[in-house]
């Protein structure tokens, strides 16, 4: 549900970027002489929740500790806000989507992947079962709860496009539009549909969840990222991180609750509703694949093509620029 802006003004954004360098020595190891951890910022591209269970059980485990790094973490406000902080290294990492890293790549934002969270993307068209929407031909006449410029709302507009489809109308919505779909003001909502259950918990019986992979939009969907200048410089502390991801998840799977339980210690709020909290972890798992943080040029050339074709990337640029080459880790 990352109703992320990928418009991004990435003039100011690269300015910025250029002025925001760590003043940290090049390629120093994350334990300091003294033994002491370095701290980093992780911004997550939405509101915490189930999800990102795994990544607060490596914090707890010390995964990140480990090696060098205290780990501080924050919620999101959408993808593509996450992705600007990342860039303009006001946050070392960030949880974003391919969108969003493909298409402010594509307009000279110096951010890239160090590792894909999610295979494929969950976007997804979401509505009430009596709206009988169970492909994407049938939104036609129906009503769009939209958040215009987030990446799901762009890659529905792709969809429509290519399937000659023309919802009846279009409403401008709060991101990202439950309530307006349980009033009834939309007929179907974008959302993430492995993370149905933040609308209804009982989402298998009472929503339609149509996902854009399966009318053939299969791209990569979840990412970690940072920007060029701390991948540069900071090797190490890049390595380290993403091993505490990959310990992080490999231990959520094995003991799911523990890694709810290292959620509720960390956010409280979490403990209100744990049945939503655990088919949210499940969704995630459900993407990872077995392969944790995989990646590759063709799969990024894929899903670069696919933004392309569809006008939500300005130009398709070299992969490497994309994704961290491993040789450099």
């Amino acid at each position: 549900m990352r109703r992320t802006a990928v418009a991004l003004t990435c003039a100011a954004l690269v300015a910025a970027a250029a002025g925001c360098g760590s003043d940290d020595d090049g390629g120093s190891t994350g334990t300091s002489a003294s033994g002491k951890t370095e701290k980093v910022d992780f911004r997550l591209n939405w509101v915490i929740a189930g999800n990102h269970a795994p990544f607060y059980l490596a914090k707890e485990k010390g995964y990140w500790a480990d090696c060098g790094l205290d780990v501080s973490m924050e919620a999101g406000k959408g993808s593509g806000d996450t992705a600007q902080l990342v860039a303009t290294g006001s946050q070392e990492f960030g949880l974003t989507d391919a969108v969003s890293i493909v298409a402010g790549r594509s307009q000279g934002l110096p951010i890239k992947s160090l590792g894909v969270l999610y295979q494929s993307n969950p976007s997804s068209f979401v509505s009430k079962k009596e709206q009988n929407i169970t492909s994407v031909q049938d939104v036609a006449g129906k009503t769009f709860g939209a958040v215009p410029g987030g990446s799901p709302y762009l890659l529905a507009q792709a969809l429509f496009k290519q399937n000659n489809i023309k919802p009846g109308k279009e409403v401008s919505v709060p991101a990202p539009g439950i309530a307006q779909l349980k009033t009834g003001q939309a007929d179907f909502i974008t959302f993430f549909g492995n993370e149905a259950a933040n609308i209804d918990p009982e989402w298998q019986d009472n929503l339609n969840v149509v996902y854009f992979k399966d009318a053939g939009q299969d791209i990569y969907g979840l990412a970690l990222a940072t920007s060029d200048d701390y991948a540069k410089s900071h090797p190490d502390q890049v390595e380290c991180f993403r091993e505490g991801v990959i310990k992080g998840f490999e231990e959520a799977k094995k003991d799911p609750q523990a890694a709810l339980d290292a959620l509720e210690k960390a956010e409280p709020t979490t403990k209100s509703n744990p049945d939503v909290q655990k088919q949210l972890l499940d969704g995630a798992f459900e993407y990872t694949g077995d392969d944790l943080l995989a990646e590759s040029a063709d799969r990024w050339e894929q899903t670069q093509k696919v933004l392309v074709d569809a006008g939500i990337a300005k130009q398709a640029v070299p992969v490497e620029e994309i994704m961290l080459s491993q040789d450099s880790q």
